[in-house]
């Protein structure tokens, strides 16, 4: 599932919110952005997409998605129009960052092609680790829950160079000073984590061990 930016008129907000309720019954986590005119009202946090829902696509829509596609041209960017407005009016969303500049779907199946098409560009083949919900998500779609002292190690290997953290780096993320740091935890830690995933998966987990050194994860990985 994605993390995702809801850009949302402030004075329309309460008018809009059932998208939002639909994006967390699809199992996404909604990051709710309050917008009034062109200025966004709390800081924006990391996402994999954002959808600007202004009421139109032009006007402070425009300079929303200009903002948001500054600020990473990684993110997917889906940005709603009116349902009057132009294909010229839709195509200056594109031209300003937007992946999608469209209406609001009728049929919601369009909205989720919407979203898959843009989580294809934004993670390829990655693993995804949800740190709130505790679930280590494939790229087949294989899913587990895990608990918040595996949680601290993937997300220290997602945030480390080359997926690869140094036992010292793990013993701090796990909130433990390196000198009283007792590595037999660590070590059940990976064992456990292992086992889980190839218990609920058929598959083994590609984590490996740097002897000596620390552990690696040996494909992408994202946490969010």
């Amino acid at each position: 599932m994605a993390s995702i930016l809801l850009v949302q008129d402030i004075l329309r907000s309460e008018r809009h919110s059932a998208l939002g309720s639909f994006l967390e019954a699809q199992g996404h986590k909604v990051n709710r952005v309050m917008a009034d005119g062109e200025e966004l009202l709390t800081p924006v946090q990391p996402g994999d997409i954002a959808i600007v829902q202004m009421g139109r696509a032009s006007g402070a829509g425009y300079l929303l998605t200009r903002q948001l596609r500054q600020a990473s041209a990684r993110m997917g960017i889906l940005l709603l129009a009116a349902e009057h407005e132009s294909a010229m009016v839709r195509i200056g969303g594109l031209e300003r960052g937007a992946d999608f500049c469209e209406a609001m779907p009728q049929r919601m199946e369009l909205l989720n092609a919407y979203l898959d098409v843009m989580l294809r560009r934004v993670a390829p083949q990655a693993w995804r680790l949800d740190v709130a919900g505790r679930t280590l998500h494939a790229p087949q779609h294989d899913a587990v829950e895990i608990n918040s002292r595996e949680v601290a190690l993937l997300k220290a290997l997602a945030n480390s160079t080359r997926h690869a953290a140094d036992r010292c780096t793990i013993a701090h993320a796990f909130g433990v000073d390196w000198v009283s740091f007792d590595e037999r935890v660590l070590e059940k830690t990976v064992s456990r984590l292992r086992r889980k995933w190839r218990d609920s998966t058929m598959c083994d987990l590609p984590l490996r061990t740097l002897h000596g050194v620390g552990y690696c994860f040996t494909e992408a990985i994202q946490a969010c």
